[in-house]
This record gives structure tokens, C-alpha cells and sequence, in this order.
């Protein structure tokens, strides 16, 4: 990581918060600070919706590298059924995190979403026209707006369908939810209707932290190899770990009344690929890589 020896990690409980943490500290010359809302272990506290509280950690611990991993918590429905929270979340807290991170001319990475898009014309390359559908995509839009023109170094990556295994969540990410379920023996509704690029969560931090190796900054799309819908990724998911198929109630039109948002989420990687020198893991990889996880 070169001259980077202390990284604050905003959302340091969520899935992608640890893992950004735990290859961080493969590092032993670099000090790793995360925050939560309810933070746990050495974790500090920080309500993102606060100004101050976000500032306070900068004056604290001095960061060379900033990453922000938080999303509000009940996602995309609760974002649209609360949309002031939303904007103060996914955009406010952002311009505040960059601001600071430009005044200390340091990089700063935001964990955004292919919801910034339609779903309607992919696969999508990051120059794309843009068309959130929802209170949260277009939050998170005009917080890469603001990062674009008023940041100078930044790393906004674009991401989908993010899985690992993560046994102790209180907000499971798909496959963490099918395994709770299916381990139940409890029936699970697995939408065909939605598509995506599943995308094994230590690909994400680790690709994320070679484009920083490399200065390589700007707006990627860093997703798994794959686009697949969700009922067939479920399919592989019991294949895989043996659980009962007939569980997995194959859900192929979108219910009446759901909250919009793009139904095929497939991002074009080409940049990334580029940058980087290598695909991220496809379905099948990603796949045995989760169970390697739950084994160790």
C-alpha cells in the first residue's frame, strides 16, 4: 500500500467493511479504523448522518485512505419509503467524506451500485446513460456526481449481488439468507426476474485495493464474471452444498407494487479488466470460494 499506513473504513460491520479489513491487516504496517453505528470489538462509534461525527474520525485518526461501505439499513425500501434519511445517508455523508479526504489529498473509495442504471440496456460500461429508477439509486448518483467534480482522487466502484460467508450477520446478504433458510428446510422465494453479476466479496476488496496499488482512480465496475438470474443461481448454490432444490420457490414475474429498479443488472468490466490484469471470479468460482470460507 505504499505510503498508506492508517485506513478508515466507514461500515466496518457489513460484509464488505470486513473484508476490506481483514486483508488490510495482511499488512502489518497499516492501521486499520472502522466505524458502525453499533460498533463491536475495537470498532468506533459514528452516525454517518452527523457531520461532526464523520469529521471527528478524521481528526482522530488521521487517514492516508478512506472507504465508505455503508448502505442503509432495510435497503432499497426503506430508502424510498424514507427518502430525507436516504439523501442525508447516501449522499450528504459522502460529500462530507470527500471534502475532507480532498483536503487532505488523499484517496477516497465509494462502494456504489449498478442501481444507478435502469436495467434495461446492459451490459453497461461505466460511461453509460445513467437512470436510477429509485430513492436509493439516485442518491448514490448524486453522490458520484459530487465525488466526480470536486474530488481528485477517488475510486467509486460499482457493484452488484455482493456475497460471502458471513455466519453471524444480522443483514445477510442473498446467499447468507438462502443458507439460513434452506438449512431450516424452510421454503425460499428465488426471483428469475432478477439478474445481476454475483460478485464474491473478497474479489471486490481486493480488486478495489489493487487499482489503489497501481494510482489507477476514477469510476470502475468491479462485479464477478458472471451475469446470471437469481433462481439459477440458487440451483448452483444447492448443488453445491447439497441442499433440497424443491425448496426454492422460482419467483418469475416482479410482484405488483415493488419498489422499481433495474432488473438486469449487468455491468460491463472491460475497464476494470484492463486496469487490473484479471476477471473477477465467475459464479462457479465465487461459489467455491464461499464454501471454502464456511470450512475454514
Amino acid at each position: 500500500m505504499g505510503t498508506i499506513k492508517n485506513v478508515l473504513i466507514f461500515g466496518g460491520t457489513g460484509l464488505v467493511g470486513k473484508s476490506f479489513e481483514k486483508l488490510l491487516k495482511q499488512n502489518s504496517e497499516v492501521e486499520v479504523y472502522s466505524t458502525s453505528r453499533s460498533p463491536v470489538g475495537n470498532q468506533i462509534l459514528c452516525d454517518i448522518t452527523d457531520s461532526k461525527s464523520i469529521g471527528s474520525c478524521f481528526e482522530k485518526f488521521q487517514p492516508h485512505l478512506v472507504i465508505n461501505c455503508t448502505n442503509l439499513a432495510g435497503g432499497v425500501n426503506f430508502c424510498e419509503n424514507n427518502p430525507a434519511l436516504s439523501e442525508k445517508f447516501h449522499f450528504e455523508a459522502n460529500k462530507t467524506m470527500s471534502n475532507l479526504s480532498n483536503k487532505l489529498n488523499i484517496p477516497f473509495v465509494l462502494i456504489s451500485t449498478d442501481y444507478v442504471f435502469d436495467g434495461t440496456e446492459g451490459p453497461y460500461t461505466e460511461e453509460d446513460t445513467k437512470n436510477p429508477l429509485n430513492a436509493y439509486g439516485k442518491h448514490k448518483l448524486k453522490a458520484e456526481n459530487w465525488i466526480k467534480e470536486n474530488t481528485s482522487k477517488y475510486i467509486i466502484a460499482r457493484t452488484t449481488n455482493v456475497f460471502g460467508w458471513d455466519p453471524f450477520t444480522k443483514t445477510p446478504n442473498y446467499l447468507m439468507q438462502l443458507y439460513f433458510d434452506l438449512k431450516e428446510k424452510k421454503k425460499c422465494n428465488a426471483p428469475s426476474f432478477l439478474s445481476g453479476n454475483p460478485t464474491y466479496v473478497d474479489d471486490l476488496s481486493q480488486a478495489i485495493l489493487d487499482l489503489l496499488d497501481q494510482n489507477q482512480f476514477g469510476i470502475f465496475h468491479v462485479v464477478g464474471g458472471s451475469n446470471i438470474n437469481r433462481y439459477d443461481w440458487a440451483i448452483k448454490f444447492c448443488d453445491l452444498l447439497g441442499f433440497d432444490k424443491a425448496l426454492l420457490n422460482n419467483i418469475e414475474e416482479a410482484p405488483k407494487g415493488i419498489v422499481p429498479r433495474p432488473f438486469d443488472s449487468n455491468l460491463n468490466t472491460n475497464k476494470l479488466q484492463q486496469s487490473i490484469g484479471y476477471t473477477l471470479s465467475n459464479v462457479d468460482e465465487g461459489l467455491n470460494k464461499f464454501q471454502k470460507e464456511m470450512t475454514l
